[in-house]
């Protein structure tokens, strides 16, 4: 899996063939293929596997506080490094989000970005219950800004190499005081 996001994320979903993945894993692909059947159930091994291992973070991150605002903080604090630690993977889903079609391709992105909408919408939901945050905004709404936020954040990040490009914590601030009470 990790030749495969390497690759993947290097000449995109289409452009990497299994022959390709076997080489640069120094197996053959009926090796490959006793794993993964196909090209579509790798890519979705290798999403899905990201996305456990991002959720995951994010609840240890936000278990050290039960403040809506201060969970999202941490989350934005420890991006950046986040990123660098699951990099390939993320340009695997951002690459694919940009150019595929294939109907298991977007399956599994959908799935992925349904469970960080979910996770997201339970940290406002918890703020506007507690008062924190306004509750005549639609929890969907501020949660889809923060993937925006993450994902255009990755994007540059990511493929242009400007890791510093903005402060995604001040980034989280401005939306923070737009759901304040």
């Amino acid at each position: 899996m990790e030749v495969a996001t390497r690759l993947f994320a290097r000449w995109g979903f289409t452009a990497t063939t299994t022959a390709a993945i076997a080489e640069e894993a120094g197996i053959t692909e009926p090796i490959l293929y006793r794993h993964f059947e196909t090209k579509h159930e790798l890519f979705v091994a290798i999403v899905r596997d990201m996305s456990r291992k991002t959720l995951d973070h994010w609840r240890e991150l936000i278990a050290r506080s039960t403040n809506p605002s201060e969970q999202i903080r941490n989350i934005a604090r420890e991006f950046p490094d986040h990123l660098k630690h699951l990099g390939y993977a993320y340009q695997v889903l951002h690459g694919a989000l940009s150019t595929s079609r294939e109907r298991k391709v977007v399956a599994v992105l959908r799935e992925h970005y349904n469970e960080v909408e979910r996770f997201f919408v339970g940290i406002i939901t918890a703020g506007q219950k507690s008062g924190e945050f306004r509750g005549d905004v639609d929890p969907k709404v501020p949660a889809w800004i923060l993937i925006n936020l993450g994902i255009g954040y990755a994007m540059i990040a990511l493929n242009l190499n400007r890791r510093n490009h903005f402060s995604i914590e001040q980034a989280v601030e401005f939306v923070l005081r737009g759901l304040k009470s």
